[in-house]
This record gives C-alpha cells, structure tokens and sequence, in this order.
C-alpha cells in the first residue's frame, strides 16, 4: 500500500520542480526582453528607460500560488497581495497594506476590510496545534495600522486600530477588540465581548445597538471602497486628456 504513495509523492516532488523551472524560464525571458529593449532605445537615442518610475505590483504571484479575487474587491494601488490569498466579493484592501500567504494560506470574506498599513501574515507552525492558515470572516472590519498573525476571526468582528494578534488567537462572532490592543498566541475573545489591553482581557459585553451597527460599519467602509475604486480605471484615461485639449483648443 505504500507503493503508491511513494510513487505520488515522487511525481509530485517532480511536478514542483518543473513549476520552478518553468517559472525561472519565464523570468529569464522576460529579463532578456527587457536587455534587447533598451538596446534598441540606446539605438535610437531614446534614454527614457532611466528614468525612476514606480513599479509597484499589487498582486504578486510567489511560484505557482497566486492571489484569486473576485472582481468587486477593491485593492489600494500601493497594497501588497502576495502568494496563497483569497478575497471574496465587496471586500477592500486599503492603501499600504500587506496581505502575505506566503506560508500558508490567508483567506478573506465578503465586505471585510484590511485598513491602511495593516499587515496581514500566515504562519508555518501554529503553536495551538490549531491550523496555520489566517482565517478572516464576513462583515469583519480591521482598522489601520494591525497586525495579524495565523488568527481566525469571525464573521461580524471589529479589530481596532494598532491591534495585534497572535498565532492561533480567535476572535469570535461579534467580538471586539479595542484599538492598541495585543491578543497573544491563543487567546480568544468570546462571542459578543470587548476585550482590550495588552495583554487583551475583557471589558465589557457589547450592547445590541452595537452589534447591529457592526455590519453597518462594514457596508459604510464597502461603499467607500467602490468610490475609491472608481478613482483608479482599468482602461487608460487619455481620450480624457484629448478632449480636454480640444475643449482648449476650441476657445483660443
């Protein structure tokens, strides 16, 4: 019986190093398409490939893992998607944040969102025992400036600002964690309750006007995420720039 899960286990062994073959081919062609177009510029005369221009990825693949997204997440053009991450629909990724399943996997749900500059990481090992993998919910508002670590939080859950939490620490449905706090390697914020401090420890139970304005603050920051995506087309604006020049050109 062990025959063929050795035999498996050998063929996939084979498959991944072909994926890193192939995926170090593709780089070498791509580096050596980008040699032969300078040299043709030199040629030319044309020394515009010096200058500094920003080339900021969003979403980056890391080998055969790649970020999947639905179409209506919307992605700060400076946030950083790298590796094994999914998003689901009306969600939003806000500007500097650094979303990594590099380690493991990093799952996001629908109308959740990951706030300017916040890190979120996957992890190798968890110390619980629990899975590795970052787990964020549904309707789960993360504010600006956290970290998170091989954590699940649940759907309907708000992170404050400047959080940090732990590998293997759980934030249940309708839990709350004030702004600033740590919530270390296996905590856990039960279901309806604030919790602040660092370490996290209770506070209070959440009032029911207060769970019921959890998915609002949700849906508000979803909106919000829709203006600014509008901001950003997916085609090029220069028929824009055109009009406006014939608009100037008409009232000289």
């Amino acid at each position: 019986s062990s025959c063929p899960q050795v035999c498996a286990a050998h063929y996939g062994c084979r498959l991944g190093a072909m994926k890193r073959v192939l995926v170090g081919v593709g780089k070498a062609l791509r580096d050596t398409g980008q040699a032969v177009e300078r040299m043709g510029m030199r040629a030319q005369d044309n020394w515009i490939f010096q200058e500094k221009i920003c080339r900021h990825r969003a979403l980056m693949n890391l080998f055969d893992q790649r970020p999947k997204l639905r179409p209506s997440v919307f992605v700060a053009p400076n946030a950083s998607l790298v590796g094994n991450v999914s998003v689901m629909d009306e969600s939003s990724i806000w500007y500097g944040a650094v979303v990594r399943g590099d380690q493991s996997p990093v799952d996001i749900g629908g109308k959740s969102s990951i706030g300017d500059r916040s890190v979120v990481l996957s992890a190798s090992v968890n110390p619980t025992g629990f899975a590795a993998k970052t787990s964020i919910g549904d309707w789960v508002t993360v504010g600006q400036g956290c970290v998170l670590r091989g954590c699940t939080v649940d759907n309907f859950a708000v992170v404050g600002d400047g959080c940090v939490i732990g590998e293997g620490a759980l934030v249940e449905t309708h839990g709350m964690l004030e702004a600033g706090s740590v919530l270390p390697a296996g905590g856990l914020v039960p279901r309806g309750e604030v919790h602040g401090g660092n370490p996290a420890a209770f506070v209070r139970k959440l009032e029911k006007d207060e769970i019921a304005a959890i998915e609002k603050k949700a849906e508000d920051v979803s909106m919000s995420a829709k203006k600014h995506a509008d901001e950003f087309l997916a085609y090029s604006n220069t028929y824009q720039l055109r009009e406006q020049l014939g608009t100037a050109a008409g009232k000289i």
